[in-house]
C-alpha cells in the first residue's frame, strides 16, 4: 500500500513539478528548430503556474468526491517523484552529453505524469484542462522522437 501523503492541496506539488519540467525545456544545439517554440514555452509555463490555473486545479482537487485519499496520495507521490528525479540527474550527470541523454528520458516521464494529472482530475474547468493539454504538448515537442 502507498505511503500516506496528506493530500490537502495539489498547488505546491504541481508548481514544483512544472518548475522541474521547465529546467528541461531549453534550447538544444542539435535541434535549433526548438528555438521557434521558446515563446510558446514561456506562455504555456505561465498558464500552468498562474493564479487562475492554481485556483482551478486546487478547487477540482478538493471538490472531486470521486477521488479518494489513496488516489490523491498516489498522484502526489508521482508528481514529487518526478521533481526528485530531475534533482538526482542534475546532481549526478555532470557532462552536457550525459544530461542531454537524460533530458529526453525525463521529458517522456513528464509527459506521462502530466497525462496522469489530466486523466485523474477529469473534472477540471476548461481553462485548467486546456492549459494542461498545452503543457503536455509542449513537453512532447521538446522531447522529440524516441
Amino acid at each position: 500500500m502507498a505511503k500516506n501523503v496528506t493530500p490537502i492541496s495539489i498547488q505546491p506539488v504541481w508548481i514544483n513539478f512544472t518548475k522541474s519540467v521547465q529546467v528541461l525545456l531549453v534550447p538544444q544545439p542539435d535541434d535549433r528548430t526548438l528555438d521557434q517554440y521558446l515563446e510558446f514555452r514561456d506562455t504555456v509555463i505561465e498558464l500552468v503556474q498562474n493564479e487562475k490555473f492554481k485556483d482551478e486545479i486546487n478547487n477540482s482537487w478538493l471538490q472531486d468526491t470521486t477521488l479518494n485519499d489513496e488516489i490523491k496520495s498516489a498522484l502526489i507521490l508521482e508528481l514529487n517523484a518526478f521533481s526528485r528525479a530531475v534533482e538526482v540527474v542534475q546532481a549526478t550527470e555532470k557532462t552536457e552529453g550525459d544530461f542531454k541523454g537524460w533530458i529526453n528520458k525525463l521529458l517522456g516521464r513528464a509527459s506521462t505524469v502530466t497525462g496522469s494529472v489530466k486523466d485523474i482530475l477529469d473534472n477540471l474547468p476548461p481553462y485548467a484542462k486546456n492549459a494542461i493539454t498545452l503543457f503536455k504538448e509542449l513537453i512532447d515537442i521538446f522531447k522529440g522522437k524516441d
